[in-house]
């Protein structure tokens, strides 16, 4: 089995901070307007409950998720098996678990606009997988017991196998498809996971399973849909008066990480998507559009009338609302309330064995007239925190109002605030409309998890602001979360409040890089100290350091209050710094208390808090640079390559569009694109031509990997070279790397490469290798992943000209961030190589 950067876990650290959605344009469902009420209406009628299971963030078939919650009212649910943890980032820096916090927030921001709600199971994307069998014995059962619970805990009437009937390609894709009918069969058999039903959860048995009928890529053109039922897509949606398409891809288009923009006007991004049932015969939009009054089979007590007087009631508040009545919409709605809520009583006092699931059906109609009735009286509760880092044994201010349409008939109370046990309110106030608290956080405050919030995008919010609503004689609930805004001079954006510890430090650099021949005497360590905490207080700032290292004087920082101070120190190491790897490990002491971790923004998500440990990673190893070695580097906004090299001692210099257009190309030893930079780039596109002149005057060109797509469609290198559809790639990061010439100057100058080199890789070896290329291309190595063919694509170069041409598809923007030595002097040589006299 391949090992991976990645094991299975729960992502500590994304349930434990919550994420506030940053500011966006108000979609489709998620508004108060007119076309909101008219929807929440209808989906009130519906009582089709939908689970849609597919692999990864941006998997999903935005088309249909769109159209059966918008199109037919349907209860709608995306289950992700994964969060994309093992993707690429076409947009920041972040890779791993950073990046599958992005892209939860990214899928979430989709099914804002889409309709559906969202879960996810505890499983890891651990990378490219070519097999079933791999990615089962990956996530080891844990999947499958996850996607139980989510089955328990939604109770689906129809589930759609996103994945079902695939059994090539990414093997994550093949494991979904594969284990939804085991979870379906699972999730209906009390046996199976008897910790779920002693926590609550009942065994249910969902009536229909349905597969997909689409096209399995972008050259997958010979799709037979007979025998499935198509979505509407180009339908015209009567309430947005857009189709439903176009919703879609609205909501798509938030996936930016996976760049996908370039992609939204492709033939295969609007081919038709087709289901069938699993037991042959299509579906039907009947479904998936089950009227309320279907109900009443399931209700131990009589229930017909009152169903469809509810039904009526809703329908009524429709017509109230397209004529612009508005309290004559709210007291329809509340009186379809009154009918279930009268139903559900009687059906509690019932003693029959369906009484229970019965009066779950009913609570969920229930939510859903809440939704619509809020929805017409356009209900709003504004509630905002004084901050949202919180710090326990502190306190915090909260501002809120009830807002709604002036007309509305119904009674509205103060504002109250729902909180962790324990803290309280020592103060409240009405003024101007508006109630204000003052929140105290209970010393040893932590934040509490229940046992299945890992199936969350984010959790729940920690605070939130409610008011009792009544109705003529019908009361609900209406709550919001309590958020804090942070403005900036481009925008406002909404942070969740969280607890956080009083203190935490931020070190740079993240890492040194040792040349053994080239030992330094001193290593600098920056601190940045951050007071959460509102008290006065003084921190004392050190490092720890290894075994032989000197470790310098602690400092003390004083603190008013919140805020930065930032502190230098100095660490001095033996006067021979041994091959390995070491940390130095930056601590801050206030009190009793020490903390080692960093809590910072994440760049491509301001509003969410990381934390880290407080490390600087030291590598030290064997390599030669040859002096004052000048590259010139392309990149997007994803490449960590740069700062690697710099800390070699290269002299990198990020060349921007002025420069490849107008720029003395010349004076570089080598250029480097940066992994998939035609496409993010377009510059660069425009640029290429003088690129190939560089090369060919004496320079060497260094390519890193680019999308097969967009390779094979610019065709920028010199002499003939191609992807084709297979996109070749080794994702065992083990895989055994044999040299097709060991006499390469790519293995030889200035160092000389060995099968060591290749050990302690990460995820993979490589992806975009070239299948096809011109005679002219020289190989240097090849490779195979278990039970496969040796592919050689994956390094080539070539002269062109009086200067060197090189492609290579290795993961070296995985492997240099990690302090990879063997990466590194491969890296090294591919810079190098107008230094090569041999040549």
């Amino acid at each position: 089995m391949m090992k991976r950067w990645l094991r299975l876990a729960v992502l500590a650290l994304l349930v434990a901070l919550p994420l506030a959605a940053q500011q966006e344009s108000v979609a489709p469902g998620r508004g108060q307007t007119l076309a909101d009420t008219l929807e929440a209406i209808q989906q009130a009628r519906v009582v089709t409950r939908v689970v849609f299971i597919v692999a990864h963030p941006d998997d999903e078939a935005s088309t249909l998720l769109t159209y059966l919650p918008h199109g037919l009212g349907a209860d709608t649910t995306l289950l992700t098996l994964n969060r994309g943890e093992g993707g690429q980032n076409a947009i920041g820096p972040e890779q791993g678990q950073q990046l599958g916090i992005l892209r939860s927030a990214e899928l979430s921001a989709a099914m804002n606009v889409e309709g559906p709600h969202l879960y996810f199971t505890r499983v890891v994307d651990f990378g490219f997988s070519k097999t079933l069998k791999e990615t089962l014995e990956m996530w080891q059962g844990q999947a499958l017991e996850d996607m139980v619970r989510v089955i328990r805990t939604v109770r689906p009437n129809v589930v759609v196998n996103g994945w079902g009937g695939t059994h090539t390609g990414h093997g994550n894709h093949q494991a979904s498809g594969y284990l939804t009918p085991l979870a379906v069969e699972a999730a209906a058999d009390s046996k199976k996971y008897p910790e779920q039903i002693a926590e609550g959860l009942k065994p249910w048995r969902t009536e229909l399973v349905l597969d997909p009928v689409r096209a399995q890529g972008p050259q997958d053109d010979k799709v037979d849909y007979t025998g499935s039922w198509l979505v509407p897509a180009d339908e015209i949606s009567p309430i947005w008066g857009r189709s439903y398409r176009d919703i879609s891809l609205e909501g798509y288009v938030h996936h930016r990480s996976q760049g996908v923009t370039p992609n939204l006007n492709s033939p295969f991004i609007r081919r038709p998507y087709g289901l069938k049932h699993t037991t042959g015969g299509p579906a039907s939009p009947a479904d998936f559009a089950r009227p309320i009054t279907s109900l009443t089979s399931l209700i131990p007590v009589p229930a017909e009338q009152p169903l469809a007087a509810a039904d009526r009631a809703l329908d009524q508040g429709r017509a109230a609302a397209e004529k612009l009545d508005w309290p004559a919409a709210v007291r329809s709605i509340a009186e379809a309330g009154k009918q279930i809520t009268s139903l559900e009583n009687q059906v509690r006092q019932s003693q029959d064995s369906r009484a229970a699931n019965a009066a779950w059906e009913l609570d969920q109609v229930r939510e859903r007239i809440n939704h619509a009735l809020a929805d017409a009286a356009a209900i709003k509760i504004v509630s905002n925190s004084d901050r949202s880092e919180l710090v326990a044994g502190e306190s915090f201010s909260v501002r809120a109002e009830v807002v709604h349409r002036a007309d509305t008939p119904a009674i509205f109370s103060k504002p109250s605030l729902t909180m962790p046990s324990g803290w309280s309110i020592t103060k409240q106030e009405e003024k101007d409309g508006t109630t204000n608290f003052s929140v105290a956080v209970p010393a040893g405050a932590h934040t509490s998890h229940a046992p299945g919030d890992w199936m969350y995008p984010f959790p729940p919010a920690m605070v939130s602001a409610c008011t009792h609503v009544e109705v003529e004689g019908y009361a609900f609930d209406f709550s919001a979360p309590v958020t804090s805004l942070h403005a900036t001079t481009v925008s406002v954006l909404s942070y969740p409040l969280r607890l956080v510890p009083p203190i935490a430090l931020t070190v740079e650099p993240e890492q040194y890089v040792v040349v053994e021949a080239r030992q330094p005497k001193q290593f600098e360590v920056f601190a940045r100290v951050r007071s959460f905490a509102q008290t006065p207080s003084k921190v004392t700032v050190g490092v720890s350091v290894p075994s032989g290292w000197k470790a310098p004087q602690p400092e003390t920082v004083e603190f008013s209050g919140a805020g930065d101070r930032l502190a230098h120190m100095v660490v001095t190491p033996p006067a021979k710094i041994v091959a390995g790897n070491y940390e130095l490990k930056a601590y801050a002491k206030r009190g009793e208390e020490m903390i080692g971790t960093s809590l910072e923004p994440l760049p491509s998500l301001p509003t969410y808090l990381w934390s880290a440990p407080a490390t600087i990673s030291v590598h030290a190893f064997a390599i030669a640079v040859p002096d004052h070695l000048r590259i010139g580097y392309i990149a997007a906004e994803n490449d960590a390559i740069p700062d690697s090299l710099r800390r070699l001692g290269v002299e990198v210099e990020m060349l921007d569009a002025n420069a490849l257009a107008f720029g003395d190309l010349s004076r570089f030893d080598a250029i480097v694109l940066g992994l998939r930079a035609y496409e993010l780039r377009l510059d660069v596109v425009a640029s290429n031509h003088r690129l190939l002149d560089y090369a060919a005057a004496g320079g060497t060109l260094v390519v890193q990997d680019q999308r097969p797509a967009i390779w094979d469609a610019l065709k920028p290198a010199p002499f003939p070279a191609t992807m084709g559809t297979t996109a070749p790639r080794i994702t065992d990061e083990n895989a055994v790397v044999n040299f097709t010439d060991p006499a390469s100057p790519l293995l030889n100058f200035p160092n000389k490469i060995g099968a060591h080199d290749f050990d302690g890789w990460v995820q993979e070896r490589g992806l975009y290798f070239w299948d096809k290329w011109d005679p002219q291309y020289h190989t240097v190595l090849s490779m195979h992943d278990p039970d496969e063919k040796d592919l050689n694509g994956g390094l080539l170069w070539t002269r062109t000209g009086k200067g060197t041409y090189i492609y290579t598809g290795l993961s070296f923007s995985r492997q240099l961030p990690e302090g990879n030595a063997g990466a590194f002097r491969l890296f090294v040589n591919l810079i190098s190589q107008s230094r090569n006299k041999t040549r």
